[in-house]
């Protein structure tokens, strides 16, 4: 049975405070709640329409998914997960990192395509959108089980370094043709309105682009758009 206090609860966990409050975040629909199911988050609990075949759930009606689903066309399931505490640890020789990062959606992609290329590390800005954003998740497809994301002050964070080389994705840098095969990599990518602050800029890095030809008056790509582009020549 769905109550009162249940609406209320998964209402509350749109804000990110109430999230870390209650220690849960929403995901919505089968191929998400499918994609928990079967890795190792935990969940909470299950809210779910009669037409959904899975685990044990609560039975709701579809005019109640409504009214607990952040979605326009709510998809017969809804799970509350446990936030998993990720301990701050990198590994593979490609990790992304993301400067200032605010846009729900741009976030959600970059975590699917860091899944599609193998990319098990994304280290984010502390100004940067929670990736438990429901906009967020379920803009993943499920990738968000995979990709580890973790939460740092990145200057801090890359003075510390000592295994990874540094490559800034600017307006202006070293080709992606001219790269050379480094091994270890943490490739930087700026937010959507100023790119990557100065005071990471001027860390010890590279600064890469991507090419575009010389006609062409578009002045940046899309943030996401920009790191598949460059997750597939790296």
């Amino acid at each position: 049975m769905l109550t009162k206090n249940h609406i209320k609860l998964i209402r509350s966990l749109s804000l990110k405070k109430n999230r870390l409050k209650y220690g849960l975040f929403v995901v919505e629909g089968e191929k998400l709640v499918n994609e928990v199911i079967v890795s190792d988050w935990e969940i909470e609990s299950v809210y779910a329409t009669k037409d959904w075949i899975g685990q044990q759930a609560i039975l709701i009606s579809d005019k109640e998914l409504s009214r607990i689903s952040s979605l326009k066309t709510p998809n017969k399931v809804l799970a509350l997960v446990k936030i998993k505490l990720l301990p701050f640890s990198i590994s593979g020789d490609t990790v992304i990192a993301l400067d200032g990062v605010k846009d729900p959606g741009n976030l959600g992609t970059i975590i699917r395509t860091a899944d599609w290329f193998g990319v098990s590390d994304i280290i984010c800005s502390t100004d940067s959108v929670d990736y438990l954003n429901s906009k967020v998740i379920q803009s993943t497809m499920g990738s968000f089980c995979r990709v580890n994301v973790h939460y740092t002050d990145l200057k801090n964070a890359f003075n510390g370094n000592k295994d990874y080389s540094l490559m800034f994705t600017t307006l202006k840098g070293k080709s992606l043709k001219e790269l050379k095969g480094t091994k270890k990599k943490i490739i930087v990518f700026g937010g959507e309105a100023n790119g990557i602050s100065q005071t990471i800029l001027e860390l010890n890095g590279e600064n890469i682009t991507i090419d575009k030809p010389k006609d062409v008056e578009t002045e940046s790509l899309n943030v996401a758009i920009a790191t598949a582009i460059i997750l597939s020549h790296v």
